[in-house]
């Protein structure tokens, strides 16, 4: 018998791969979990349960979803692993065979495993139950464990259909949650003393589309930057073509707005956008991005980009190096082409050698360091406001935030609590982090 059986109380653990409303999720399990009196741990051995929540979008996170279920029952073959997420509903066949795999739970039956996890006193032993039927997932939280800022999930699938992506295969169609759901969630969490909300979703443009009382994300953030309490929302990945004018205009308005936004490239050519069924052009790409810098002088962009997809030859490639140039990111998430069973892109079967796929990642990763290094540059000795992070690593030799328009900031010297909004003066920057000072005449606090 083991430790946590012998002192009565029972013991989870919580592994999650992959995007925000992965880890959105996994904090509504891990409450209701604890609700029912489990203790959280940070070790396999000593855990009864362990939740571990995967992730699909490429061939690599299929490979850390299986090793980490292949981790978790070397290091304690008794305890009973729970498996959901995306990789889960894409190849359940495959998860129901893995040693030690005690319930398989699809993403949309997430809601239905909490109800049940509520009145019994284990999770219930069932190996594989998919749901067919696409509804919002309905899951609520009220804090967000080890962080500062909470992600608050508004919508869930996505009604594009790009050739390389298999998530809308698992998540869906755009299937969105009900405003008021969202307002007294962001309150819960603002009653638990969080400042500053990421609002995320699958398609988060998609949002309110499909509801009875169409409320879409514009009128979603009007709502909530009436809330007291809430000094920051945040935006996570929105595609292109739903960054509307309404939205850039909210923007604008808001103080409460960041204005930082993840929108994904994915490519500088025309013609592999095309092949990757993405509904812009490179032009458009340029034009919106000027007319955001426009509206704000301070906006911050993050991207994504996917080297080496199929019918990507060096000029496409050089495109795509042009464009960011002209775009200038903050931060660019690199990715390989992953080829995923079931995309329409998986009938492409052209290949790129693996020595000059290399050479593009390289050119790739000097040119996120380069830009990072000349956004960033533009703000040494002017004074900014940080939200400072929850960050072990700077304990000891100052304090690490975020600027609203997402600059990561080092506070040297100066160790301040997590959650504290302080006024800081950029000296330096270094390796793309701005290097500060505390404004000894301003007071910070929670």
């Amino acid at each position: 018998m083991r430790e946590s059986s012998e002192q009565g109380g029972r013991k989870v653990k919580f592994l999650t791969l992959g995007c925000r409303v992965n880890q959105y999720e996994t904090q509504a399990i891990r409450e209701q979990f604890l609700r029912q009196k489990y203790e959280e741990t940070e070790s396999a051995q000593s855990a009864d349960f362990v939740v571990i929540n995967t992730c699909t979008v490429t061939h690599e996170s299929d490979r850390q979803s299986r090793y980490l279920i292949r981790k978790t029952y070397r290091e304690n073959p008794k305890a009973k692993i729970v498996v959901t997420g995306c990789w889960a509903d894409g190849d359940s066949e495959t998860a129901e065979k893995l040693e030690g795999v005690y319930r398989i739970v699809s993403n949309s039956d997430k809601p239905d495993f909490l109800r049940e996890l509520s009145v019994g006193e284990n999770p219930p032993d069932e190996k594989t139950k998919i749901n067919s039927k696409w509804c919002f997932p309905c899951l609520n939280i009220s804090q967000f464990k080890g962080r500062t800022r909470a992600y608050v999930k508004i919508q869930d699938g996505c009604n594009h259909a790009c050739s390389f992506c298999k998530v809308v295969l698992v998540r869906g169609p755009s299937r969105s949650r009900p405003m008021r759901d969202v307002i007294e969630e962001t309150k819960r969490l603002c009653d638990f003393g969080i400042r500053e909300i990421v609002l995320t979703g699958v398609q988060l443009g998609a949002y309110g589309y499909d509801l009875e009382k169409r409320q879409i994300l514009p009128d979603l953030i009007g709502e909530l930057v009436r809330i007291p309490d809430l000094k920051r929302i945040r935006l996570s990945s929105i595609e292109p073509t739903d960054v509307s004018k309404d939205l850039i205009g909210m923007m604008a308005q808001s103080e409460k707005i960041c204005h930082h936004l993840h929108i994904p490239l994915q490519s500088g050519d025309d013609e592999v956008l095309k092949r990757m069924n993405r509904r812009y052009d490179s032009r458009f790409f340029e034009n919106l991005i000027d007319q955001i810098r426009f509206k704000l002088s301070d906006f911050i962009l993050t991207a994504d980009v996917i080297f080496g997809f199929p019918g990507e030859d060096v000029d496409r490639f050089d495109r795509t190096i042009s464009l960011l140039k002209q775009v200038k990111p903050y931060k660019t998430h690199i990715f390989p082409y992953s080829r995923r069973e079931g995309t329409r892109a998986f009938r492409y079967t052209e290949k790129i050698p693996p020595a000059e796929l290399r050479e593009r990642k390289q050119k790739l990763f000097e040119m996120d360091q380069t830009l990072r290094n000349e956004v960033c540059a533009q703000y040494v000795e002017k004074k900014i406001e940080i939200l400072i992070e929850d960050r072990e690593a700077a304990s000891e030799n100052g304090s690490i935030g975020r600027t609203d328009n997402y600059l990561e900031v080092f506070c040297r010297n100066k160790v301040i609590s997590p959650g504290s909004f302080v006024k800081v003066r950029i000296d330096d920057v270094e390796n793309g982090i701005l290097i500060a000072h505390l404004n000894q005449e301003d007071r910070y606090g929670p």
